[in-house]
């Protein structure tokens, strides 16, 4: 029988559609990007057409070249075509409470993970992911220096499916100087939680995770990758820290350098079983200047794009998920990663 799961956090409810769920081995798609070169000419992001984006604000080296010149591990430059500008006035205007509205302010970065137009994280080398990793995290703490920007958003779109525009493998970073609703929702499940049961409702849904070991994908000392009890869709997954801790930026080094197993783990097992699906993947962060280390607890999301949002979904709010979150980790954790 069909059955609703509750997100512990956002109180939302998902409803498992058992009686229509398809085996999680028909989720496969075509699959993307394949047999792509490892340089395409005509592709902005690639070595050698540097004077194609704007001038990088950030970039890892193998030697002494020059910035905006090959030679570059990994770039950051600013997004060309940015939905936000940091030169904008945020002054809301609500005379009209009908009609409130604001100048988009905000930080549009994209990092090109990569000078090798046909990887991406699932067939990265662990070195490049730390490289990655690191490289959001540099520039997170970079741009929470910059005044008025409250959240900082990171980003992976993979696919055109999933909004990706470019092929050569990239991540995107938007800063805004608000709160987003989603994040706002998050804080206000975690903080009532926590009010009521004096823990976070992360770190407790964790150690359910791991005593119960049924939706478990891949774990070390310091991370753990799990298909959520409500995914909202097939496949759905987060990585979180074992450790509690509400800021992604304050991370160690070594602790960076164990998420990035994790990450190409996740990845490669996605990419193997579902023939490197679209997706989006994203990290909840808590927002710049807001007291919530003991109930926020900072974690990624991957929502593969192997189903689309319909009118139920539009209408409600409420997610039908045609695939049992139990089944895709088994399915999931028949791939052996390879590193």
């Amino acid at each position: 029988m069909p059955e609703m799961r509750q997100n512990p956090v956002t109180r939302r409810l998902v409803i498992i559609a058992t009686e229509r769920a398809k085996r999680p081995e028909q989720a496969r798609i075509e699959k993307l990007y394949e047999s792509l070169p490892e340089h395409d000419e005509q592709c902005f992001f690639c070595w050698g057409n540097e004077e194609t984006t704007p001038p990088e604000v950030y970039s890892i080296r193998l030697d002494d070249s020059l910035p905006d010149t090959p030679g570059w591990l990994l770039r950051v430059v600013n997004n060309k075509y940015a939905a936000v500008n940091l030169n904008q006035p945020f002054i809301i205007n609500n005379n009209d409470c009908l009609e409130v509205f604001s100048y988009a302010k905000g930080i549009a970065e994209v990092i090109i993970e990569t000078n090798n137009h046909s990887l991406n994280p699932s067939t990265m080398s662990l070195s490049q992911n730390i490289r990655v990793l690191k490289a959001y995290q540099d520039r997170y703490n970079a741009i929470s220096k910059v005044p008025e920007i409250q959240y900082i958003s990171i980003f992976r779109n993979n696919g055109a499916l999933a909004g990706a525009s470019l092929e050569h493998p990239h991540s995107q970073i938007i800063a805004v100087p608000l709160v987003p609703p989603v994040i706002t929702e998050e804080l206000e499940g975690s903080k009532a939680y926590y009010k009521k049961h004096n823990r976070c409702v992360w770190c407790d849904e964790i150690e359910k995770e791991l005593n119960k070991q049924q939706r478990i994908i891949f774990k070390n000392s310091y991370f753990v990758a799990f298909v959520p009890y409500a995914a909202r869709s097939p496949f759905e997954l987060v990585i979180m820290p074992r450790f509690h801790s509400a800021r992604f930026e304050e991370m160690e080094i070594f602790q960076l350098t164990s998420l990035a197993e994790v990450w190409k783990a996740v990845f490669y097992k996605l990419s193997e079983s579902l023939s490197n699906p679209p997706y989006n993947c994203f990290i909840h962060t808590a927002p710049l200047n807001v007291a919530c280390d003991e109930h926020f607890h900072w974690h990624i999301e991957i929502l593969p794009k192997l189903t689309i949002s319909a009118g139920f979904e539009l209408c409600t709010g409420m997610f039908i998920n045609v695939t049992i979150p139990e089944d895709c980790a088994d399915f999931l954790n028949e791939i052996e990663v390879v590193f």
